[in-house]
C-alpha cells in the first residue's frame, strides 16, 4: 500500500526507493557527520533568512516544480533526483539527492517579514557593539607602557584625534573602575590589599597611556594620602620620576635641532641614558668641554599640541560644573574663571625659557640661606624646549631609608626647613614654586641636618604685596584664634567679594575656632583644648553655607592651596607630627617686622604671649 504523498518509484514500506532504511543508512555513511551538518546548517540558515524576508544570491527561493497529484496545498513533495531540468538548479537544497517543490503561494507573511529587522535591531546589533567595545577595552589594557618612543608617538597622535583620546579616557576609567570595585567587594583583607595594589598599578598605567597632562594629575594626587588609599599613593609616586623615557637618540636629535650644533660640539660627553623621566620631559647628564657637569632637561615632542587638546577638554568639564552650579568649596565662584587663570601658569611650564627665569629668580631669593640649594642655569645652552643647569645630585626626599643612613640628616628639621622655605616664598619673596612634590625635592649633606635641593620651577606663581600680608595674617590669626583678624586677612588675600557681610564670616570662623574645626597644634597649646570645647558647646553654630556667597578664590590662592597640600604630604612623610602652621609660626613675627610692621605689632605679640593661658 502506498503511503500518502508518495511518488513513483516507491518499492518498500512507503519509502522512496533510494530512501529505505538501508538506503538512508548508506547515505549517512556517504556524507558522514562532517558532510551532513554543514548542509543542514545551510538549510537552516536559508530558512531563517526566508523567514526574516532576507534574500541573498544563492539562497533565493527555488522555482516551483510540479508536485505529486496527491500533494496538498502548502505541502512539499519529494522525488528521486535525476538530471537537472530547466531552471531546477535549486532542487538539491538539502544536499540529500532530493528536489524540493515549493508552491509560490507559501510566501512569508508581513509579520514574518518584520521579525528579522526587529531581531537584528534589538538583539544582534547591541550585542555585537557590546562585544566589540569589550574587546577594544580589553585590548587597550594589554598595551605596554615600557616603550617611551611608542608612547610618545601615541600621545602625539591624540593631538590630531581628540575623539580617540576621549575613547581612551573612558576605556581606562572602565578598566580601573572594574579593578577598584573588585577590591572594594573583597571580604578577605589580604586579598583586598593585593587587589588594591593591582588597581593602583592599573591607575598608573592608564594615566601614562593618556599622556603628560594626566601624569601631572597623578603626581598631584600622589601627595594626597588623606584622599586616596595608601596602595594607590605608593603606585602613583612612581609617576614623579619613572614615566617611560624616550630614547637617547631622540633626545640627542632634539638637542641638535634646538641648539643648531652636533652633540659632540656641544658637550665633551653626553649620557644617552636618562637620569630621570617626568611628565613633560626627561633629564640627561653631560660634561661640558670646560669640565663642568650639567643636567639637561629635554622636552617631549608635540607637548603644546597635547596641552591644547587636554586643556580644551578640561574647559568643557569646568563649563559643565558651572552649568550644574557645582561651585568651588567654600566660595561662590565659577570653575571656568579659576581654570582660565590657571591655564596661564600651566602653559608657562612648557616654556623652558620662562622656567629658566623662574629658577634664576628663586636662586637669587635664597642665595644667603645655606640650607637651600637651587641649581644655576646655563643660559647659552637653554632654549624653549631645552634647559641646561648645573648638576646638583642628591637623595630624593621620599627615600627615607637612604636619608636615615646618611650621617647628620635630621628628617624633622628637614620638614621644618621646607615649611619655612615656603613661608619665605609666600610672604617675603611673593614668588613661589607651585609644585613641591617629592620628585622635585632632594637632600644632600652639605649642611648640618641636611641641605634641601629644589628642582623644577616650571610652575611658579607671583603674589601681590597685599596677598603676602594676608597669608602672614591668616597664619597669625589661627595661632591667636582671632576671628576678626582672620576676616581682615581674608580681605587682603582678595577672597572677599565687594559688599561681603564680614560679621557673618567672622561668626563662622569663630565657631570653627571654638569647635576645633580650624586648628593648629600651636593654638591648641596656647588656648587649651578643654577651653575650646567648652566655648564651642555654648554657642549655636552658624552654617558654613552662609559665607559662600561672600567669598571668591583668586587663581593665586588656588596655587597656594595646592602647594601647601603637596607640602603637607612631604612634611608628614618626613615627620608624622608635621603641621605647616606649627612649623612656621615662630618665623611669622620676624617676617612681619621685615615687611615693615612697627613696634605696635611687636608689643602686641609680646602682650599675647603673656596673657594667653597655657
Amino acid at each position: 500500500m502506498r503511503a500518502p504523498c508518495s511518488v513513483p518509484g516507491n518499492t518498500r514500506g512507503g519509502f522512496p526507493a533510494r530512501f529505505d532504511k538501508a538506503g538512508f543508512a548508506s547515505t549517512r555513511r556517504r556524507h558522514g557527520r562532517s558532510g551532513l551538518a554543514p548542509k543542514i546548517l545551510a538549510g537552516g540558515l536559508a530558512s531563517a533568512m526566508l523567514l526574516s524576508g532576507t534574500t541573498l544570491r544563492g539562497f533565493a527561493a527555488p522555482p516551483a516544480v510540479p508536485s505529486s497529484p496527491l500533494s496538498t496545498r502548502g505541502s512539499v513533495s519529494f522525488r528521486p533526483s535525476g538530471p537537472s531540468r530547466g531552471g531546477d538548479r535549486h532542487g538539491q537544497v538539502l544536499g540529500l539527492g532530493l528536489r524540493a517543490s515549493v508552491p509560490t503561494k507559501a510566501a512569508p507573511s508581513r509579520t514574518a517579514l518584520a521579525v528579522g529587522p526587529i531581531v537584528m535591531g534589538t538583539v544582534v546589533v547591541p550585542n555585537v557593539v557590546l562585544l566589540v567595545t569589550a574587546f577594544l577595552i580589553w585590548r587597550g589594557g594589554r598595551m605596554s607602557v615600557e616603550d617611551g618612543d611608542a608612547m610618545q608617538t601615541m600621545w602625539a597622535s591624540y593631538a590630531k584625534k581628540p575623539g580617540a583620546r576621549m575613547r581612551a579616557l573612558m576605556a581606562g576609567a572602565v578598566r580601573f573602575g572594574f579593578m577598584a570595585l573588585r577590591a572594594k567587594l573583597s571580604r578577605n583583607k589580604e586579598k583586598r590589599h593585593q587587589l588594591n595594589v593591582s588597581a593602583g598599578q592599573q591607575l598608573v598605567k592608564e594615566l601614562v597611556l593618556l599622556g603628560p597632562t594626566y601624569v601631572k594629575l597623578g603626581q598631584i594626587a600622589s601627595c594626597r594620602p588623606d584622599f586616596l588609599l595608601d596602595e594607590y599613593i605608593q603606585e602613583l609616586k612612581r609617576l614623579q620620576d619613572e614615566v617611560p623615557a624616550f630614547s637617547g637618540a631622540r633626545a640627542a636629535r632634539i638637542l641638535e635641532e634646538e641648539l643648531n650644533k652636533p652633540v659632540s660640539e656641544l658637550f665633551k660627553d653626553f649620557d644617552e641614558k636618562p637620569l630621570a623621566a617626568a611628565s613633560l620631559g626627561q633629564v640627561h647628564t653631560a660634561t661640558m668641554h670646560d669640565g663642568r657637569k650639567v643636567a639637561i632637561k629635554v622636552q617631549r615632542d608635540r607637548l603644546k599640541e597635547m596641552y591644547d587638546l587636554d586643556l580644551a577638554q578640561f574647559d568643557k568639564v569646568t563649563g559643565i560644573l558651572d552649568k550644574l552650579k557645582i561651585g568651588v568649596q567654600g566660595a561662590d565662584q565659577k570653575w571656568s574663571e579659576i581654570f582660565k587663570e590657571a591655564k596661564v601658569v600651566l602653559y608657562r611650564e612648557i616654556d623652558y625659557i620662562s622656567e629658566a627665569e623662574n629658577t634664576k629668580r628663586c636662586e637669587a631669593n635664597f642665595k644667603d640661606i645655606k640650607w637651600i640649594k637651587i641649581p644655576t642655569v646655563i643660559d647659552e645652552l637653554t632654549t624653549e624646549h631645552v634647559l641646561t643647569m648645573e648638576f646638583v645630585p642628591g637623595v630624593k626626599i621620599d627615600k627615607l631609608e637612604k636619608l636615615d643612613s646618611m650621617p647628620g640628616i635630621d628628617r624633622t628639621l628637614l620638614a621644618k626647613r621646607l615649611a619655612q622655605a615656603y613661608l619665605l616664598q609666600f610672604c617675603k619673596h611673593g614668588f613661589f614654586n607651585t609644585d613641591p612634590h617629592p620628585g622635585n625635592l632632594a637632600v644632600d649633606t652639605q649642611c648640618k641636618g641636611g641641605r634641601l635641593i629644589l628642582y623644577d620651577f616650571g610652575q611658579a606663581c607671583e603674589l601681590q604685596d597685599s596677598q603676602c600680608d594676608g597669608v602672614l595674617q591668616v597664619i597669625q590669626s589661627i595661632v591667636d584664634l582671632d576671628a576678626k583678624a582672620c576676616v581682615e586677612a581674608i580681605g587682603k588675600l582678595g577672597a572677599l567679594k565687594p559688599g561681603a557681610n564680614r560679621q557673618v564670616i567672622q561668626d563662622v570662623i569663630q565657631n570653627n575656632f571654638d569647635t576645633g574645626k580650624v586648628k593648629s597644634k600651636r593654638s591648641k597649646r596656647r588656648a587649651g583644648l578643654a577651653e575650646i570645647e567648652e566655648l564651642g558647646s555654648k554657642k549655636k553654630a552658624p552654617k558654613q553655607s552662609d559665607t559662600a556667597k561672600y567669598l571668591q578664590l583668586p587663581a593665586q590662592l588656588a596655587f597656594v592651596a595646592r602647594a601647601i597640600t603637596q607640602l603637607n604630604g612631604v612634611g608628614t612623610l618626613l615627620d608624622e607630627e608635621f603641621e605647616f602652621i606649627d612649623a612656621v609660626a615662630a618665623k611669622v613675627p620676624e617676617i612681619q617686622m621685615e615687611r615693615g610692621a612697627g613696634l605696635d605689632y611687636l608689643a602686641g605679640q609680646v602682650f599675647k604671649q603673656f596673657t594667653r593661658p597655657t
